[in-house]
């Protein structure tokens, strides 16, 4: 492994940051071809992404990136007017940088993708125009050489010596400061690869401010400093470091020797060192591997745990002397707790900013009008979850547009607006968050639906008489269902909804639909905020324990077997003033002696959505921090649990998936 390879992960993720940026400003180029910040913004991705490029030898990702940043300057100074056609060529070259980087990513080269055409494609976009080309680049150069000044410091004894001794073979002495961006991640990466261009044009480095040692720690700002020797000219070790990404501002010049010093303005050293500092305090973050973080919780799941057992402990002996440490150690472990916790929550945006290019693709290839609205996009999941949802998300989108929205003359025909609607929106409420896909299309045809499923034999015609209609919406998710005759190349084949309600139940949560003939239709999806430690209440059934997510509690009463009626054969409980249907725990895990004549039942009431239930447990036993297990594989299908966790005592406890459990 070559030592630029351990830098490939780092460009990758990179690289798909400035994807997105490209898409993102491309998309807000074409709703408005005279936003010129959108321009600037696609400017300086592509000129980054080429830099990158370029350190990493990616020859022709280099050479995409640099025709399409020259054709980029000549529309920023509006040389050429912005089109659709320009949009469209404009897409289809980030979809190329888009391939390049996939194959970077899964085999380190830039496989069979073939760039000449789209170069070429760009070229001729550019003949309508005389451009200078590198124009901005002289430019840049000439600000930079005004802005140089004397450095400072003063050179050792050895150091002047070796200046002279070279001076008689040729060499130059320089001194260079190269300054980085703020917002730059690997600093010490950048800088090495400042050292590799100095060695490969046969400079000589001298010295450095700070030491080699702190540089390949990162203990410095954003400013190095290089005392050097070379026979190249100033001009062209400019150029050469200015290939490398994330470099703010290169100043050299010359070392002029007097009486064996290196004389230098100590007031613009001041200058630049609190310059460099204060924009430093900009930058308070740092990549970090997802395995570590994985790592990080599991650690913090199994302090959890053993928090759990001190305590099971202290209370069987009675150990009263540790109470005041045991809390302190309780209220550290809730802290560090909170804050791993944190580490992990990134925002859906994440995933949302895929999705603009998405609609606009698609609603062009299917000949329809849509208009997406993104809410929410700040909302934070656990970063196991943001990972997981995508594909889901694909599926709902794509169907929105597919089947809900209107072609622009049916919707007029109906008295609807060309555009149709689709919204995405995330917010949090409580210990979830709820992600909806809305459109204003269409609607399911419950009818259509119903008679599907008879003919697949999931149902009979009597049994789909007395459901509601989300109870036979629920249909559309079964796998290989499917309403449409013909398949497309964007649905009809049976395939997608079915994954979307398996990825959601294997992340604990549930998928709801909602809709209205010529309306649209809501499909909410409501997901745990995070799948590692949770708040639950620990009940008693027929001696063994269980779990209740707090989240979905509402409160937890004590009842007499003469409050439960009966409402068309189901128990029900009166609280305050409401009905609330209730479930024998017992009964539904077919444990015997169930004692429903008892004048003191313990029920917890339950809050799923907007409905209420009450579950009757034989006890319960107080409010815990517990770690999610899985249940694994051989386990997966059984009913009523959503995982296990282990208590204080070594115990296990299944945790309720409540809206699994019949009522």
């Amino acid at each position: 492994m070559s030592e630029m390879d351990a830098y490939l992960g780092v460009f990758v993720d990179e690289a798909r940051e400035h994807l997105q940026n490209l898409n993102d400003s491309l998309l807000a180029i074409e709703e408005n071809p005279d936003d010129k910040e959108a321009l600037n913004e696609m400017f300086r991705s592509l000129h980054t992404l080429k830099g990158m490029a370029g350190t990493m030898d990616f020859e022709r990702l280099t050479k995409l990136c640099h025709k399409m940043e020259n054709f980029l300057d000549i529309l920023r100074k509006g040389e050429i007017l912005v089109t659709s056609e320009i949009v469209d060529k404009l897409f289809l070259s980030v979809d190329m940088i888009g391939k390049l980087i996939d194959n970077i990513s899964e085999t380190a080269d830039e496989g069979d993708v073939n760039v000449d055409e789209m170069v070429s494609t760009i070229e001729q976009m550019m003949e309508e125009r005389e451009v200078v080309e590198e124009a901005e680049e002289v430019k840049e150069e000439k600000e930079e050489i005004e802005e140089t000044e004397e450095v400072l410091t003063t050179l050792e004894e050895e150091i002047v010596h070796v200046i002279k001794e070279a001076g008689k073979q040729g060499y130059k002495p320089y001194h260079l400061v190269v300054r980085l961006q703020p917002e730059t991640m690997l600093k010490s990466a950048r800088m090495y690869m400042v050292f590799k261009k100095l060695e490969d044009i046969g400079a000589e480095i001298l010295k450095t401010i700070p030491d080699v040692q702190s540089i390949e720690e990162e203990k410095f700002d954003l400013e190095v400093e290089f005392f050097l020797i070379a026979k190249r000219d100033k001009s062209d070790i400019r150029k050469i470091i200015n290939t490398i990404s994330e470099i703010d501002k290169i100043i050299i010049e010359d070392i002029k020797l007097g009486e064996g010093e290196a004389k230098v303005k100590e007031e613009k050293r001041e200058k630049v060192e609190t310059g460099s500092k204060r924009r430093t305090r900009l930058t308070r973050t740092v990549r970090v591997d997802i395995e570590k973080l994985d790592t990080l919780m599991n650690l913090m799941g199994e302090l959890v745990i053993a928090r759990s057992r001190i305590v099971e402990t202290l209370k069987k002996y009675q150990i009263k002397d540790v109470d005041e440490s045991l809390a302190q150690l309780s209220r550290a472990t809730l802290d560090l707790q909170n804050v791993v916790m944190k580490i992990r929550m990134i925002p859906v945006s994440f995933v949302f900013n895929r999705f603009p290019r998405m609609v606009r693709d698609l609603s062009r290839e299917l000949g329809k009008k849509v208009n997406l609205i993104i809410r929410g996009q700040e909302t934070e999941l656990d970063r196991t979850v943001v990972d997981e949802i995508g594909d889901p998300l694909v599926h709902l989108i794509r169907n929105a547009i597919d089947h809900g929205i209107e072609t622009p003359n049916e919707r007029i025909m109906k008295g609807k607006p060309p555009e149709g609607t689709v919204e995405l929106t995330a917010r949090q409420e409580g210990n979830s968050v709820i992600i909806e896909v809305v459109d204003d299309g269409r609607g399911l045809d419950r009818m259509a639906i119903q008679r599907a499923a008879i003919e697949k034999g999931l149902l009979d015609e009597s049994a789909a008489a007395t459901m509601s209609d989300e109870e036979i919406y629920q249909y559309i998710f079964v796998s290989g269902f499917s309403t449409k005759k013909n398949a497309s190349e964007v649905s009809g084949r049976g395939v997608g909804m079915d994954v979307v309600k398996n990825v959601i139940e294997s992340l604990n949560g549930r998928v709801y639909i909602q809709s209205q003939p010529d309306k649209g239709t809501r499909v909410s999806i409501v997901l745990p905020l995070t799948l590692a430690i949770i708040q639950v209440l620990l009940v008693r059934v027929a001696g063994n324990v269980y779990a209740f997510p707090i989240v979905n509690i509402d409160s937890a009463i004590r009842a007499s077997a003469t409050e439960i009626k009966k409402v068309q054969d189901r128990d029900v409980i009166v609280v305050r003033g409401e009905i609330v249907p209730i479930t024998f725990l017992r009964r539904v895990f077919g444990f015997n002696g169930v004692e429903e004549t008892s004048d003191s039942l313990n029920v917890v009431i339950v809050r799923t959505r907007d409905q209420k239930r009450g579950f009757v447990v034989d006890e319960l036993l107080g409010q815990e921090d517990i770690v999610i297990k899985s249940l694994g594989k051989l386990l997966s299908n059984i009913p009523y649990f959503g995982g296990g966790a282990i208590l204080g005592d070594g115990s296990i406890a299944l945790i309720m998936d409540i809206a699994g459990i019949p009522g």
